[in-house]
């Protein structure tokens, strides 16, 4: 679970998981800052994140050896869909075999399956505290 809380600055939230947090915010209408990440780039960091994981256990269970990496993503968000990219750069060139592996786990990393999945966005529960 993650909660965002509203901070004093414009468009700004503090988001914690109960034992890290971090800010995110926008700017909109030159208002907001320059805190944290923008939300849309929060998922990018998580499917980003999940497949440089995903490659590390992957890469240890199945004793493949794989060059540095870095992952990028970006979100196309159109009115029909959503789609992520994702870019993988390694430091060395990769063997067929190699692509292979580096496509699957990218295909498999558990971010990749929520994401790829229909999501809805349930009717939210408002307490007063």
């Amino acid at each position: 679970m993650v909660t965002a809380t509203r901070v004093s600055r414009p468009y700004c939230v503090e988001i914690s998981n109960g034992h890290r947090f971090m800010f995110s915010d926008t700017r909109k209408e030159d208002k907001g800052g320059d805190e944290g990440m923008r939300p849309h780039e929060l998922l990018e960091s998580a499917l980003a994140a999940c497949v440089c994981m995903s490659l590390d256990i992957a890469a240890e269970r199945e004793s493949v050896a794989l060059p540095e990496a870095s992952v990028e993503v970006t979100i196309d968000r159109l009115d029909s869909e959503t789609a992520f990219n994702v870019s993988l750069r390694f430091a060395e060139a990769l063997t067929m075999t190699q692509e292979e592996f580096v496509r699957g786990v990218v295909r498999t990393c558990p971010v990749a399956r929520t994401l790829g999945k229909p999501i809805q966005i349930r009717s939210p529960m408002i307490v007063t505290i």
